[in-house]
């Protein structure tokens, strides 16, 4: 028997990925373990989606191989970089690619051992789930066709593909009844999902209608919803849904329209504007989350401040700010007037000061409010929750429950907000 250990690095579509290769190493052949020693092969499922992943990835493949273990390297560094790290990490037993590949991981490994494996399918709704029983992700979709000029997922990831709805259907439901409250939606450009289909009646609202039908699912929330894909038939099902979460991730990037038409995105500052006001007009009480890019080059001084600008009019519940990383093979790599990077941060820096301050004011506001949530975890003795005020992962900081009660992971509670800081709101049981 081979131990298997993996660490997932970059986001929860990684993640899921890494549940579905797990899925493949099956006793009495494989055994997956939880740590580097008890391990006789370590695999690193890497993100190479900005300079900071890069960094990262290649420091864990470091301490992997300290541990002097079998190791493989798979995911969308090595997709990216596959010659350069085959060449400089000679000591990485296999650098494997994605899909095409991926099913052959168990022969691969047991061919390092000298053993014989067969060769099982690679089937992305065939996971060893690593989440809670709260909560599952599942990935609707793969790749995308908007080539914005700073991302290189198109390049690592392929052209955008959707997932059949009936095998997202059927695997939300097998989560239902192992017990799963919430369901999250998740892919590279979700509101796009379904244009690739032959039936144009099938998209992401037809899709969350489904699985708004699924018993035991409480809680439904796609992420991301970008700008160009929001419509007004899609914000109102989620107004009148009561599973739909009224959590908002918009990642609109800038909002000067010459910045975003050298981003080559298809939005414009009015059009922006337009989608934003359209949440907040049909569902008063959703939280909205965006991520920025400062520093893109040809940004100017009067882009950054309209950008500021609007960022204190606008008001956003949380915001991701991150500054602009120069990636190869991308368009906007050999652009002309490339912003220093002390001025990059310095925009971030700004930017994130103000918005400190706004989503200060913003938690204050929710004190009192009652609302239907859900357990997900424990923290030195209370216990965290999943709701419309945060994200998924404590990305916007972590909702807490004081409660007198016990309780189990996956129990849906009401809960009323008594305290609330920058980052952080707390909560009792009602």
């Amino acid at each position: 028997m081979i131990n298997i250990c993996l660490v997932s690095l970059g986001c929860a579509k990684n993640t899921v990925d890494s549940e579905a290769i797990l899925a493949l190493f099956k006793e009495p052949d494989f055994k997956i373990v939880n740590n580097y020693e008890e391990s006789d092969a370590i695999i690193v499922n890497t993100c190479g989606f900005i300079q900071s992943a890069k960094e990262e990835g290649i420091s864990v493949i470091l301490d992997v191989l300290s541990y002097k273990k079998k190791t493989i390297v798979i995911g969308c560094l090595v997709e990216r970089y596959y010659k350069e790290l085959s060449e400089s990490l000679k000591e990485v037993d296999l650098f494997v690619r994605f899909k095409d590949e991926y099913t052959k991981l168990p022969t691969m490994i047991s061919n390092l051992f000298d053993n014989k494996y067969e060769i099982p399918e690679f089937d992305i709704f065939k996971r060893i789930d690593s989440f809670s029983n709260a909560t599952s992700y599942i990935k609707i979709s793969e790749g995308c066709n908007n080539f914005c000029a700073f991302c290189a997922i198109p390049f690592i990831r392929g052209r955008f593909v959707s997932y059949d709805e009936d095998k997202i259907v059927e695997y939300a439901t097998k989560m239902a009844k192992n017990g799963v409250k919430e369901i999250i939606l998740i892919g590279q450009d979700p509101t796009s999902y379904g244009k690739d289909f032959a039936d144009k009646d099938i998209n992401l609202l037809h899709l969350m209608k489904r699985i708004e039908s699924i018993d035991g699912i409480e809680f439904i929330r796609p992420l991301y919803l970008y700008p160009e894909g929001i419509n007004e038939e899609l914000i109102q099902f989620m107004a009148n849904s009561k599973k739909c979460v009224h959590y908002f991730d918009v990642p609109i990037q800038h909002i000067s329209t010459n910045v975003l038409k050298n981003m080559h995105r298809r939005d414009t500052k009015e059009s922006t504007i337009e989608k934003l006001n359209l949440i907040r007009r049909l569902i008063p009480d959703a939280v909205i989350r965006t991520s920025l890019i400062v520093g893109f080059p040809k940004e100017t001084d009067k882009d950054f401040k309209e950008l500021l600008n609007f960022v204190g009019e606008f008001k956003f519940n949380h915001i991701g700010v991150f500054t602009y990383s120069r990636e190869e093979g991308t368009a906007a790599y050999n652009m002309r007037s490339q912003v220093s990077q002390k001025v990059k941060n310095r925009r971030k820096d700004e930017i994130m000061k103000l918005q400190q301050s706004i989503s200060y004011k913003l938690n204050k506001n929710e004190i009192g409010k009652e609302f239907k949530a859900l357990i997900t975890g424990k923290s030195k003795g209370d216990y965290l929750i999943s709701c419309y005020l945060n994200g998924p992962d404590d990305i916007d900081g972590k909702i807490i429950l004081k409660s007198s009660k016990s309780h189990d992971i996956g129990d849906v509670i009401k809960a009323k907000v008594i305290s609330a800081y920058v980052y952080d709101i707390i909560c009792e049981e009602i």
